[in-house]
């Protein structure tokens, strides 16, 4: 289990660096009368989350992983956990390539 969770740790950290350039350039964008949008992921079911930025997407996702990484479940008991998170982080590195290469 404590691999998995580094695993999902590197992958976060991963995104940290990426997520604060995509939304440095969507606040660009918002300061050019571009991107209107009120959520990212409005209409996902993945996250309780809902804002024009990805930070607190990948927040949310850091605060499931800590709790996995606090809990006392073991794999088993964990897979659905860890299927949700897994779930987020690729959804997130999926979207934040795509913005990258439409920006380009």
């Amino acid at each position: 289990m404590e691999n998995i969770v580094s695993s999902l740790e590197e992958n976060l950290k991963e995104l940290y660096r990426k997520a604060i350039d995509a939304d440095n350039r969507l606040k660009d964008l918002k300061k050019s009368g571009h991107g209107k949008f009120a959520a990212i992921f409005k209409d996902s079911n993945l996250f309780t989350a809902e804002s024009d930025k990805f930070m607190p997407y990948l927040e949310e996702t850091a605060e499931q992983i800590l709790t996995l990484k606090n809990s006392d479940k073991d794999l088993s008991d964990a897979k659905g956990d860890i299927e949700s998170i897994v779930k987020k982080l690729h959804l997130l590195h999926k979207t934040i390539a795509d913005l990258k290469n439409v920006l380009k």
